[in-house]
């Protein structure tokens, strides 16, 4: 039971909160609304007197109830074709303009809810929601209220009817009526959880068929069709069994007022006929209460899908509020008290940085970094060892959970995010382009550049060229994701955009690492150009794109365990001499080169108990 009141208690939350949406329209949609409610809702009543006076008429032959018919049926038509239209395109409106407000609102939220809300959802169930749910609140604003208001006022209006008409057939009709209200509440609680796992599992096969469209081409080469369409399967599957629970207890719910609403008809016309015979009842009054009776039949009949269907639209309304609510990212972070400690004369620097994303799980652990202007820097580490965290740190993605970070020499709590973002250009291994032209997509990099400066940053980035070959220029759509270049000329596209930002500090998830010989050679010529007199923290796959940095830091499990010069880390004999034996004796041996005396047995021994366990995932940025 109180678990019902409180089902119900959100219901009515969520309505509220849709209302409030209207905003200063909601006089205009509830004018409308209600205006249009009301000429469909005296329908039913109009017509229960037209047949009054038209029975009326044929019996006493009254010449004047047959005028008054006439006129009532050309009063209801009147209203239908002339005054319904003015008042559905009243509240019609609203609702469209709301849902563009609502659309609007909803995605300007996504884009400034912090990086971590996204990494712990799928992008699919954000999509439903964004579609599915927002649909399913539009059908509450034009449908379900004003079936639901229709209703009322036919209802209202049918009892007062039947009060002038015998007040003993009204209060039996407001006593079947009240025990048809209360089933219905009964089951609005059952509707409303069987609507929230609906809406909650057409989520999730949204997220199953995003996955079947981003990983189609991996899907065929592994030939995973099966397994992942019978994930989506699946989905599908829990999609169609909470539909059916859906329908199961709404048709219940039919069933149980048609029980009521056939006692209910069925003892009124009983009586009516009896009271009838005895003379107490006129042949025109028991027609007209007959029809009010059946118009309250097919009230209660509709009452049960009403109910169920705005349950379903509320549990989407729900969810979509849920986005709306969680609060935005932080316009920047709060002070630290290690911030105190921080050098001042240097562009980066992190001061015995620790961070975990779990509570459990300490990703880094006391790191500490630092770099001057215009030097480069490298990290070194397998997977997992908090490179791209470190990234993520510097992009104000995330705060640190203890320890300090600061850039150009001040805290990183000194700077907005907007700002912060605003220093740092950032490249990572498969840049992301999205759909529009080439000129669009590099124009992103700096707003309000002109023609001139986004030519000049592309002949930079060595992609002029290519670009003007193309058919369209820089006209030239570049598709979904970039779909429509080659992994070369996207990376070109995304440092022309790096270069155009023309910000101090380059972040850099090694561009080259994926790409064929004569694109690497273009992208690297490209790469020169974008880090020269900028400050540098590159994460390299390959050691050889390093070797000129002026410090490589080596991380494992979120520590530093080396720091140098290559040449110092290559004296060092360690981690990093072993990993860089290994990369070049593979490189060798890729180029039929390798030779079996090329290392020596300590480094040997070094190098494959080294690679045994690290080397497959080990990746420099």
């Amino acid at each position: 039971m109180i678990g019902e009141r409180l089902h119900l208690r959100n219901s009515l939350a969520e309505l509220r909160r849709m209302l409030a949406l209207l905003g200063p329209r909601r006089k205009v949609y509830f004018a409308g609304l209600i205006g249009d409610s009301m000429v469909h809702g005296s329908i039913t009543i109009v017509m229960a007197f037209v047949f009054k006076n038209l029975l009326d008429f044929s019996v006493g032959g009254d010449q004047q109830q047959l005028l008054g018919s006439i006129m009532l049926v050309s009063a209801a038509f009147l209203a239908i074709a002339l005054i319904s239209p003015i008042f559905a395109f009243m509240y019609m409106r609203v609702v469209k303009r709301t849902m563009v407000d609502l659309r609007a609102r909803l995605y300007d939220h996504l884009g400034v809810l912090p990086p971590s809300y996204f990494e712990s959802r799928h992008s699919g169930d954000l999509i439903s929601r964004s579609t599915n749910d927002v649909q399913a609140m539009e059908n509450i604003y034009t449908e379900h209220l004003k079936s639901m208001l229709t209703d009322l006022f036919t209802l209202l209006g049918s009892i007062v009817s039947m009060y002038i008409l015998d007040w003993r057939f009204a209060i039996a009709l407001t006593i079947f009526g009240a025990l048809g209200i209360g089933v219905n509440l009964a089951f609005a609680g059952p509707l409303r959880r069987t609507g929230d796992k609906l809406q909650q599992r057409m989520g999730q096969m949204t997220e199953r068929l995003t996955d079947v469209l981003a990983g189609l081409q991996t899907m065929k080469m592994f030939r995973l069709q099966k397994i992942v369409t019978g994930k989506y399967d699946e989905a599908n599957e829990g999609v169609t069994a909470s539909t059916v629970e859906q329908g199961h207890r709404s048709g219940l719910l039919e069933a149980v007022n048609y029980c009521i609403n056939f006692i209910s008809f069925g003892g009124i016309l009983v009586v009516g006929i009896m009271m009838f015979a005895q003379g107490y009842l006129g042949l025109g009054q028991m027609a007209a209460i007959v029809q009010l009776e059946m118009g309250v039949t097919m009230i209660f009949l509709q009452l049960g899908s009403i109910v169920s269907l705005m349950q379903g639209s509320l549990a989407g309304a729900a969810r979509v509020f849920e986005v709306l609510d969680h609060a935005p990212e932080a316009e920047r972070f709060l002070p630290r008290g290690e911030e105190a400690s921080l050098s001042r004369n240097v562009m980066l620097e992190f001061k015995e940085v620790g961070f975990s994303y779990e509570p459990d799980s300490q990703v880094l652990n006391d790191f500490s970094l630092t770099i001057k202007s215009g030097e480069v820097a490298a990290l070194v580490g397998a997977s997992g060892s908090g490179k791209s965290t470190i990234f993520k740190l510097l992009l104000g993605f995330y705060s640190p959970t203890c320890g300090a970070v600061g850039i150009a020499g001040k805290p990183i709590s000194h700077y907005t995010m907007e700002e912060l973002r605003g220093m740092i250009a950032y490249v990572p291994q498969d840049a992301y382009l999205f759909e529009g032209t080439i000129e669009e997509n590099i124009l992103l990099g700096k707003e309000g550049a002109t023609r001139e400066e986004m030519i000049a940053a592309s002949q930079a980035a060595y992609a002029h060229e290519f670009i003007e070959a193309l058919p369209e220029g820089y006209a030239t759509m570049v598709g979904e994701r970039g779909a429509k270049l080659s992994g070369g000329q996207r990376q070109r596209v995304a440092i022309a955009r790096a270069l155009l930002k023309n910000a101090p500090i380059l972040l850099l998830d090694e561009a080259t690492s994926a790409l064929d010989n004569e694109s690497e050679y273009w992208v690297q010529q490209a790469l020169n150009k974008l880090m020269k007199d900028r400050t540098v923290l590159v994460i390299a796959h390959r050691l050889s794109t390093i070797e000129e940095a002026e410090m490589i830091y080596v991380l494992e499990q979120g520590k530093v365990v080396e720091q140098g010069s290559h040449d110092q880390l290559i004296i060092q004999d360690g981690v990093y001499a072993s990993l860089h034996d290994y990369q070049l004796s593979r490189e060798k041996e890729h180029t039929g080169e390798f030779t079996r005396g090329f290392m020596n047995d300590s480094t040997k021994e070094s190098a494959k108990e080294f690679t045994k366990e690290s080397a497959k995932e080990f990746t420099v940025v």
